[in-house]
């Protein structure tokens, strides 16, 4: 595989959709999270219209992903996979996030 798209400025790790890291999120190979990691900076700004394409692999990835057509290129397939796992994680855990108020007896209980 080669790359013809520039590396981030910063590594990418987008802690606000995946807590423990892109590499542990499940959803990514290592090999994807750490084309991610490397390169997800770039492709988030291209995607968000904060970097403008300076080659031709960074001007199909932008009309791809405006146009949503299909593409066989690897960062294509790959911003879009990301993209399902972030808008696809519904519930974050939280010490308390799925438990309701419980009141507990102690009668029955005998004491020590």
């Amino acid at each position: 595989m080669t790359n013809t798209i520039r590396a981030g400025r910063r590594k990418f790790y987008d802690d606000e959709h995946f807590a423990g890291g892109i590499e542990r999120s499940g959803f990514f190979t290592i090999s994807e999270a750490n084309f991610l990691v490397e390169y997800g900076d770039t492709l988030n700004g291209l995607n968000g219209g904060s970097l403008f394409p300076e080659t031709l692999a960074e001007s199909e990835f932008v009309a791809c992903m405006q146009s949503n057509i299909a593409s066989n290129s690897y960062e294509v397939k790959l911003w879009r996979k990301y993209l399902k796992a972030v808008y696809s994680v519904t519930h974050r855990a939280s010490a308390n996030s799925s438990r309701s108020e419980q009141k507990y007896s102690l009668e029955g209980y005998d004491e020590a």
